[in-house]
């Protein structure tokens, strides 16, 4: 049965239907033109295209002239009218990587103005590249995942190995692009710095990431230091914290209310910060202070620091990181605590705690000691470990000519993964000669043929008697025997701790030990700049006078190289 619509109805739905399609095309057509005009418009020469990030981003050259800043070429461009200011910041420092400080730009500077910002459809691709395969994000809706905070030596495939145990399949590149897709700050997908705090879907393929190592410090290329010594100092220090300090040419500091102030740069220096706040350094206290208050109310992100004539390199650091909005600066002698394994106590002229940078680059905190001409240096391995934990050291005036490099991995003693070898290890380090699992004869009558004899895990000579140590458990009637006999015993049958084992036999053997948490201070500087490691174990000497450390610690490359070189050996009590 056919169903067949009168002409008066059939026509009218066919016109209608024609009518919403040719809409609907001309639509899309009007929207692609759109677009298309707003991305790939190009007639002007000043105009250009980049791509920044997932975005598409019409752009036009400008130089920069007298009495210009930024916010007024963004408002005479009509942009800061737009709700996406932030977008259009972040996409405007990307584009003029040399920008030192939004609010400073000089005359004759070129500088990117983004026009007009549009999302890429799909897969961004860059130029001169293939496009990349990416993983819907609905694909990672179901995942379970977790978020895990990196710790010191953590490395990626350690991480996944450790915490789900799974081997790698042929998935396993799919698995990376997950990783990359729920964690877009992350870079590098081969290295992870302490602190980090990434997504972990719940899967395990071995990957390996690269060591992290501290980049070696570099002279400031900054001005001559006999021009001005103080200034040299400052910079040199706040280079080594990671910020830029600015000290030649001109600035032009707009005001709000209109105009500008212009500062020799020579005599005015400006410190750009990273955490957005810029530090005009008065080397010689000219700056009158009606200027310093203008400044101050024009922008919040401004500061003055004043130098006096008597302000030496310790007072001007002072007065400047009391200005620089830090998270937190440590005064002289407070300490910096470090709980784990290995426990730190840090110390120093200055300790400042920097905002998170989310680069293996930089560190969350730098520790700055003044040095004097005796005073012992800190060790390369020591800068060398911190700077996994995101801490820096900087010993001032800096030794350019140490360098960091690769720590030689010491070889380390280790214990055996049984109370009888770690008895064994014991026994011959302090070099005490024993038999081992030896039968002891007590008892025989030759006429009854009756014959006594026990098994010995450990028979040895100590305080001039006999001497057993039990570790698969005497009987107590045997061990009677034996005690008659003036046979001295040590049962460790019960016992699994291997601190608790060397203890033990230590004691028995009459041998000096200590037992608890052992610190080391790492330079011979007063207390109040120090660093002072601290471990748990059990410390003692062998035959030949070396300080032997028994630790179930697990003792990475740097620290167990710098006790080497304090005349420790490390005795290892964890599987290698």
């Amino acid at each position: 049965m056919t169903l067949r619509l009168p002409k008066h109805i059939f026509w009218p739905i066919c016109t209608f239907l024609l009518l919403m399609f040719c809409f609907r095309l001309s639509s899309a057509q009007e929207e692609e033109k759109n677009y298309s005009i707003s991305l790939v418009k190009t007639a002007e020469v000043e105009k250009d295209i980049h791509e920044v990030d997932d975005r598409k981003v019409l752009t036009q050259t400008l130089t920069v002239q007298k009495g210009d800043w930024v916010w007024k070429i963004l408002r005479e461009k009509g942009l800061l009218k737009r709700r996406n200011l932030s977008q259009l910041l972040s996409v405007l420092k990307k584009l003029n990587k040399s920008f030192d400080n939004l609010d400073l730009i000089h005359p004759g500077e070129t500088i990117i103005i983004p026009i007009k910002i549009a999302p890429v459809p799909g897969a961004f691709v860059r130029r001169g590249t293939a496009p990349k395969k990416i993983i819907p994000i609905a694909d990672l809706k179901d995942l379970d995942f977790e978020k895990y905070t990196v710790q010191p030596d953590d490395t990626l495939i350690r991480v996944l190995k450790d915490r789900y145990g799974l081997p790698p399949d042929a998935s396993s590149h799919k698995y990376l692009e997950i990783v990359k897709q729920l964690n877009p700050s992350l870079k590098n997908i081969d290295t992870i710095y302490p602190g980090q705090v990434i997504r972990l879907p719940v899967y395990s393929p071995q990957i390996v990431r690269m060591r992290i190592k501290r980049p070696v410090s570099k002279k400031p290329a900054i001005i001559d230091k006999r021009a001005s010594p103080l200034a040299y100092d400052l910079a040199s220090l706040f280079s080594e914290i990671g910020e830029k300090w600015v000290q030649a040419g001109k600035h032009y500091i707009p005001l709000k209310s209109g105009g500008q102030i212009a500062l020799d740069a020579l005599t005015f220096p400006i410190l750009n910060l990273r955490n957005g706040q810029s530090v005009v350094i008065d080397l010689n206290n000219k700056l009158p202070a009606k200027m310093a208050r203008l400044i101050g109310s024009s922008w919040d992100n401004f500061r003055v620091v004043r130098l006096k004539k008597e302000d030496d390199l310790a007072s001007a650091m002072e007065k400047t990181l009391r200005e620089c909005s830090y998270p937190k600066v440590f005064k002289k002698g407070e300490p910096l605590n470090l709980k784990g394994d290995i426990s730190l106590r840090i110390t120093g002229d200055w300790i400042v705690a920097l905002p998170g940078t989310g680069s293996n680059d930089l560190p969350n905190t730098v520790v700055i000691n003044m040095m004097t001409k005796d005073a012992q240096y800190t060790p390369e391995k020591i800068k060398d470990y911190l700077w996994k934990l995101g801490i820096k050291v900087v010993d001032y005036p800096t030794c350019y000519h140490e360098s960091s490099s690769e720590t030689k991995k010491i070889k380390l003693l280790y214990g055996g993964n049984t109370p009888s070898s770690l008895v064994k290890k014991v026994l011959n380090l302090v070099d005490r000669p024993f038999s081992f699992q030896v039968d002891i004869p007590l008892h025989e009558q030759q006429k009854s043929g009756f014959k006594l004899t026990t098994r010995a895990d450990f028979l040895l000579e100590t305080k001039a008697r006999n001497a057993i140590i039990d570790l698969t458990g005497l009987a107590p009637e045997m061990a009677s025997i034996l005690r008659e006999r003036k046979f001295l015993i040590l049962s460790l049958a019960a016992e699994k701790d291997p601190l608790v084992i060397i203890g033990k036999v230590l004691e028995f053997l009459d041998i000096d030990f200590d037992y608890g948490p052992r610190s080391v201070m790492v330079t011979n500087r007063h207390i109040t700049k120090n660093i002072k490691l601290i471990m748990s174990g059990i410390t003692f000497s062998d035959i030949s006078g070396a300080s032997i450390l028994a630790t179930s610690v697990r003792v990475p490359d740097e620290i167990g190289a710098f006790l080497s070189e304090k005349g420790y050996r490390i005795l290892r009590l964890t599987p290698p």
